[in-house]
């Protein structure tokens, strides 16, 4: 069920993904589906949660702590990038399934060998999230869009070079589409902040 619901909001969007649609994929009745989700917003959460499950945490807890969070932080951009109509409803519901709750504590079990926990750890954890899924958010209708590039390139070259030459010197590389590179650097920078502020002082323990 969850596979067919997936489907169809990878290929249509949200906005497409009813019970009624649903139980046609399924070749169903409607009513039968309220059995296993009471409203399409359980269902949603089901979807999300069952893609969260996907992010893979096996040896994490056996790399650095930096790493670790490198990778989770990545894998779960990656994980949006791959859903890129599902964005939006990643951003903006809450993840309180089984598959999130076990990530969260994988990421603050993390955090905690980086020298984080209480408030700290919480901070810590929201502002990578933030980045991270934000990231993926700016992202993903870029690289959907092969002339976006070309056009954005246009647009800030053609400015009056007397009034924005700081815009025009770097039309090109400012036009680009946001890359992997970018992202692993940008967290990194993130992450020495933490390793900085970790109030216990083993920001460089299990490196």
């Amino acid at each position: 069920m969850l596979a067919a619901a997936r489907s169809i909001a990878d290929r249509e969007g949200v906005g497409a993904l009813t019970m009624r649609r649903l139980a046609d994929a399924l070749a169903v009745m409607p009513n039968s589906l309220y059995s296993y989700y009471a409203t399409k917003d359980a269902l949603l959460d089901a979807l999300l949660d069952s893609l969260l499950g996907e992010i893979e945490t096996a040896g994490l807890d056996v790399m650095g702590w930096r790493e670790a969070l490198v990778r989770i932080m990545d894998d779960s951009r990656r994980l949006l990038l791959s859903h890129p109509k599902l964005v939006d409803v990643f951003l903006a519901r809450p993840s309180a399934g089984p598959n999130a709750a076990h990530l969260g504590e994988v990421t603050f079990r993390t955090l905690r060998r980086a020298g984080l926990e209480g408030e700290e750890a919480v901070g810590a954890f929201r502002i990578l999230l933030i980045f991270s899924l934000g990231y993926a958010a700016f992202q993903a209708p870029r690289l959907e869009d092969d002339e976006r590039s070309k056009r954005g390139e246009s647009v800030f070259r053609n400015l009056p070079g007397e009034s924005f030459p700081e815009v025009t010197n770097i039309a090109t590389p400012l036009a680009r589409p946001p890359d992997d590179e970018t992202f692993i650097a940008g967290i990194g920078w993130l992450i020495d902040g933490i390793a900085r502020t970790s109030s216990s002082g083993q920001s460089d323990k299990d490196e």
